[in-house]
């Protein structure tokens, strides 16, 4: 049966719930009738609503003052692209579909990263490209340690890897001569490694180290 597309509910980068999308109505309010409730003051009875046919998602303004934005513009009607970031008062909502959702639905699947000698690393200055290493460092995977997914196994590719294109808070773990190191990229984000937070550094990775995002846990492993 195919994945259906699906918003993410978020509150300063805390994933609280994940929705998926069927055919229909979508009410996004405070009023607790809604198919979205969000109990917030910022947020009006009836904020925005979605149309949802055939996987085509079309959201507009509801009953409102108050508009409502899709990646950092105010919108009376659009059409929801994958990875768009809806934000209703404080909350923001990541609309996914169906192709980027499918991979949470394999036991061991490869996130989707860019080769290593065409990417501009933006985690330390003084680093310009990832560097081929002399000796093959051995395959990263992540293990999802909580939530519906808890179980599932990813392999992390050559290059970088944005944890956000999974509806996560953003980070980044990106594979160097000396190994996989992990990044936040945002400063509200709180990211833990080892129950340590990094605050605004890039972290070195070692087997084993558990990884806290939000109510997220995931653990890294080096696989030969």
């Amino acid at each position: 049966m195919p994945n259906l597309p699906t918003l993410t509910l978020a509150f300063k980068n805390k994933i609280l719930q994940v929705f998926p999308l069927e055919d229909g109505l979508v009410n996004i309010g405070r009023e607790p009738s809604c198919d979205i409730h969000i109990d917030s003051l910022a947020i009006e009875p009836q904020h925005a609503r979605i149309v949802v046919r055939d996987k085509l998602c079309t959201i507009s303004q509801g009953n409102s003052d108050n508009p409502t934005f899709v990646n950092h513009k105010p919108i009376d009607e659009y059409v929801l692209q994958d990875n768009d970031i809806i934000r209703i008062g404080k909350h923001t909502l990541r609309y996914r579909d169906e192709d980027l959702q499918a991979p949470l639905d394999n036991e061991q699947t490869e996130f989707t990263t860019t080769p290593p000698q065409t990417v501009e690393q933006p985690i330390a200055a003084s680093v310009k490209k990832t560097p081929k290493p002399t000796n093959p460092i051995t395959a990263g995977w992540l293990q999802v340690m909580s939530g519906k997914n808890l179980g599932k196994t990813f392999k992390l590719q050559s290059g970088l890897t944005d944890l956000g294109t999974l509806g996560m808070a953003p980070a980044l773990i990106a594979l160097r001569q000396g190994g996989y190191f992990i990044s936040n990229l945002t400063q509200d984000n709180e990211l833990r490694v080892a129950d340590q937070s990094i605050g605004d550094k890039s972290h070195p990775l070692h087997d084993g180290d558990v990884i806290k995002i939000g109510r997220l846990t995931l653990q890294f492993h080096l696989h030969a």
